[in-house]
């Protein structure tokens, strides 16, 4: 995590994590890409890896370093995180 006056890196962290406020197709677009990444981990051991990184995810006091990131994605990101955790959980 970037330091509070690492302005460049606050916005390259917030770039990244970018994607987990993405609409609702665009997001399960990135779900199914990253379970197709890890394709070969079996289904019920991506389950418990997933999940435990959303919860850590999920878990933060805040996602997003810059200002525009916390008004603008946050709120989504943090919906679309515990929709995934849900799912997975089904």
């Amino acid at each position: 995590s970037p330091s509070d006056d690492d302005r460049d890196g606050q916005v390259l962290c917030d770039a990244d994590l970018a994607i987990l406020a993405a609409p609702p197709s665009g997001y399960a677009a990135y779900t199914a890409a990253v379970r197709e990444e890890y394709g070969f981990v079996p289904t019920d051991a991506f389950r418990e890896g997933r999940s435990a990184i959303l919860r850590q995810l999920l878990d933060l006091p805040r996602l997003f370093r810059t200002p525009y990131g916390a008004r603008e994605w946050e709120a989504t990101a943090r919906y679309n995180l515990t929709s995934e955790l849900e799912m997975l959980s089904l």
